[in-house]
C-alpha cells in the first residue's frame, strides 16, 4: 500500500466531528471532506444528527465552544478589567482630597442634588453623601456607561459574529446545538463581567476611607449591571437577523435605559427608570446603606433573560432572527460617485442623529438654569459640573459643559461612519465596489468626508437649539453657543481622521479611535473635579473648542485621511469574513468511551 493510499485510508477512519472541529479551530469555512456516502453537507448533517451527539457527549458540547470563546476573548478578559482597575485606582483618591473640610463636602452635595442636569447624567445622589458615595455616584456612573457599551458589543460579537462567519454550521456538525452556544456565550461573558466588578471594587480601595465592604458592594453593583446588559444583548442577538442589527438594537436599548434612568432621577418618573440597570448602584448604595438584597432581583432577571435567549435560539434558523423583517421590493440606487453613494446609504441615520442630538442639547441647556443661578450667586463648588462654573460667566461655562457632551456624542457618530469602510471590507463589499472603477482609497475618503459632513450637520442643529434656549434661560449669546458647541467640529473631524488612518493601515486597530474619544471625554468630565493639572485638561481634544489651536485637530484629520488612503492602496484587501494570517496551533484530539488510542473511537 502506498503512502498516499495509507493516508487516505487513515483519513476516512477519522469521524467528521474531528475534522470539523479542526476546521473550526483554524477558522476555515471551506467544505470538509467526509467518508463515502456523506460527501455532501446534507449527508454530514445527517451523520452529525446521529453519531456525533453520542460521540462527543453533553459535556463536550459545552466545553468545545467555551474553549473557543475563552481563547478568542482572552485579550478582553485580561485587558479590560486591568484598564478599569488602573483608571479607578487613579481617579478615586482625588475625591478624598478635593474637599478640605466636611462643610465643603456637605455644601457640594447640596448643590449637586439641586442640579437636574447632574441627576440626569449620574443618577440620584444620597443626602449627606460621604466621599465614597460621591465617587460611586460620579465615577461609577461613567464607568457603568462605558462598560455597558463595551459589554453589549462584545456579547453580540460572541453570539452572532461567528455565526455570520459560518462557524455555527461546523459546530452543529459536531453536536453543539443552539442552546449550548447560548450557554457558553453566557459563561464567557459572565466571567468577564465578574472580573470587571472585581477590578472596580479593588480600584475603589485606593480611596481614603473606603472599606472592604464598600468595595465589595461597589464591585457587585458593577458586575450585576454588566451581567444584566450582557443578558439583554444576548436576547436581542437572537431576535435580530444579523450582528449589525443586533449591535444597533443593543446599543439603542442601552441608550433608552440610560435616558429612562436620567428621567427618573431628574423628574421622578419611576415608571421610566426605577427598574433600569443603571439604578442598581443607587439601590445598593456602596458606602451608605450597603444593601445586598437587590442582587436577588438581578439573579431572577438573569435567569429570565437567559431562559428567553435559549428559547429564542431554539426557534430561529442560522443567520436569521426570531423577528423577520418584511422584504421590500428593492429599488436601484443611483449615485454619481462614492460620496453620493455613501450619503444615500446613511442619510436617514444622519438626519435622525442630528435631530436627536439637537433635542438633547436643548433639554440639557434648559435644565441648567437653577445651577447657573446658584453659580452666579457664588454657591456652587465640587463635582464634575460645579467645579467648571467658577469663572465670571457661569452661563458660558455651562454651555461649554454641554458642548463637551454634544461633541463626544457627535464624535461617536463620526467614528462609526468613518469605520464603515473597514466593516464593508470585512463583508466583502469593497471588492465588489472595485468592479465599478472606484478604488479602495476613494471609498475610504468618501466615508471620511461623510463622517465630517454628518458631524457638521449635527453640531449646527445642536448649536442652533442651544443658542435659542440659552438666550432665554441662561442669558447667553449665539456667539458663545457657536464657539463652545459648534467649535467641537475639529475634535469630531480628528476622530474621523484617526479612524481613517487606522482603517487604511491596520483595520483591526480601529478600537484605538474609541479609546482616544473616551480619554478625551474622561479628561473633560472628570479633570476639574479630580484636580488634574491645567495642562492636561487643556490638551484634551474636547477642550479645544473655540481655541485657535483647534486648527491642529483639523490638520490631524486631513493628514490621517491622506495617510489612510495611501495605506489602503499599499496593502491587500482583507478576505471576506477572514481572520487574518493563521498561526501554527497544537493538534486537538478527543477520545471516545475507551479512554485512549486503543480503547475506543477517536472523537
Amino acid at each position: 500500500m502506498t503512502s498516499a493510499m495509507r493516508s487516505e485510508s487513515l483519513r476516512n477512519r477519522v469521524p467528521i466531528p474531528v475534522r470539523v472541529w479542526n476546521a473550526v479551530r483554524l477558522g476555515k469555512t471551506t467544505r470538509v471532506d467526509s467518508p463515502a456516502g456523506t460527501r455532501s453537507w446534507a449527508g454530514m448533517r445527517s451523520w452529525a444528527g446521529t453519531g456525533s451527539r453520542a460521540c462527543i457527549g453533553s459535556w463536550a458540547r459545552l466545553w468545545i465552544p467555551a474553549r473557543i470563546g475563552a481563547r478568542e476573548e482572552r485579550v478582553w478578559l485580561f485587558a479590560l478589567p486591568l484598564i478599569v482597575l488602573v483608571i479607578t485606582a487613579l481617579l478615586a483618591p482625588s475625591y478624598g482630597t478635593t474637599y478640605a473640610t466636611a462643610d465643603d463636602l456637605a455644601r457640594a452635595v447640596v448643590n449637586l442634588r439641586f442640579s437636574k442636569v447632574a441627576a440626569a447624567l449620574y443618577g440620584v445622589l444620597p443626602a449627606g453623601a460621604n466621599t465614597v458615595q460621591l465617587a460611586v455616584w460620579e465615577l461609577g456612573a461613567l464607568t457603568c456607561l462605558i462598560l455597558g457599551i463595551v459589554v453589549v458589543l462584545r456579547t453580540v460579537q460572541r453570539s452572532r459574529a461567528s455565526e455570520d462567519a459560518g462557524r455555527s454550521e461546523m459546530l452543529r456538525a459536531i453536536g453543539v446545538g443552539p442552546a449550548s452556544e447560548v450557554a457558553t456565550t453566557a459563561v464567557v461573558m459572565s466571567v468577564e463581567c465578574l472580573l470587571l466588578g472585581l477590578a472596580g471594587g479593588v480600584g475603589l480601595l485606593a480611596l481614603n476611607g473606603a472599606r472592604v465592604i464598600y468595595a465589595a458592594i461597589y464591585g457587585a453593583a458593577i458586575a450585576g449591571f454588566c451581567l444584566l446588559m450582557s443578558a439583554g444583548a444576548l436576547v436581542l442577538a437572537q431576535l435580530t437577523g444579523d450582528a449589525v442589527h443586533a449591535r444597533a438594537a443593543g446599543v439603542g436599548a442601552m441608550i433608552a435605559l440610560y435616558a429612562g434612568h436620567g428621567a427618573w432621577a431628574a423628574w421622578g418618573w419611576a415608571w421610566a427608570g426605577a427598574w433600569s440597570p443603571f439604578a442598581l448602584r443607587a439601590a445598593m448604595d456602596p458606602g451608605g446603606r450597603n444593601e445586598w438584597q437587590p442582587l436577588v432581583c438581578v439573579a431572577v432577571a438573569l435567569a429570565v433573560l437567559l431562559l428567553a435567549a435559549t428559547i429564542a435560539a431554539r426557534r430561529r434558523d442560522i443567520q436569521a432572527g426570531v423577528i423577520r423583517a418584511r422584504r421590500r421590493r428593492p429599488r436601484p440606487v443611483r449615485a454619481a460617485g462614492p460620496v453620493s453613494f455613501a450619503l444615500r446609504l446613511c442619510r436617514g441615520q444622519l438626519l435622525t442623529w442630528a435631530v436627536l442630538i439637537s433635542v438633547l442639547a436643548a433639554i440639557f441647556t434648559s435644565m441648567g438654569k437653577n445651577m447657573v443661578d446658584l453659580a452666579r450667586a457664588g454657591a456652587t463648588s465640587g463635582g464634575a459640573l460645579g467645579s467648571q462654573l467658577g469663572t465670571a460667566d457661569p452661563g458660558a461655562d455651562f454651555l461649554r459643559y454641554i458642548g463637551v457632551l454634544v461633541g463626544a456624542v457627535t464624535a461617536v457618530q463620526a467614528i462609526g461612519l468613518a469605520g464603515r469602510f473597514a466593516s464593508d471590507e470585512r463583508a466583502g463589499l469593497v471588492e465588489g465596489m472595485r468592479g465599478t472603477g472606484n478604488g479602495p482609497a476613494r471609498l475610504l475618503l468618501a466615508w471620511c468626508f461623510v463622517a465630517c459632513l454628518g458631524a457638521a450637520v449635527t453640531l449646527a442643529l445642536a448649536t442652533a437649539t442651544a443658542a435659542c434656549v440659552g438666550s432665554t434661560v441662561l442669558d447667553t449669546s449665539a456667539a458663545q453657543a457657536l464657539r463652545v458647541i459648534g467649535g467641537q467640529w475639529p475634535a469630531c473631524a480628528a476622530c474621523a481622521g484617526i479612524t481613517a488612518l487606522l482603517s487604511g493601515w491596520w483595520p483591526r486597530l480601529n478600537w484605538i479611535a474609541w479609546v482616544v474619544m473616551l480619554v478625551g471625554l474622561g479628561i473633560a468630565q472628570l479633570g476639574p473635579s479630580v484636580g488634574m493639572p491645567e495642562g492636561v485638561i487643556d490638551a484634551g481634544i474636547f477642550a479645544q473648542a473655540g481655541d485657535p489651536w483647534s486648527g491642529g485637530l483639523v490638520a490631524l484629520a486631513v493628514v490621517g485621511s491622506a495617510l489612510g488612503a495611501v495605506g489602503v492602496r499599499r496593502r491587500d484587501l482583507q478576505a471576506m469574513m477572514g481572520r487574518g494570517p493563521l498561526r501554527r496551533r497544537r493538534a486537538f484530539t478527543m477520545w471516545g468511551a475507551g479512554g485512549g488510542p486503543g480503547g475506543g473511537r477517536m472523537c
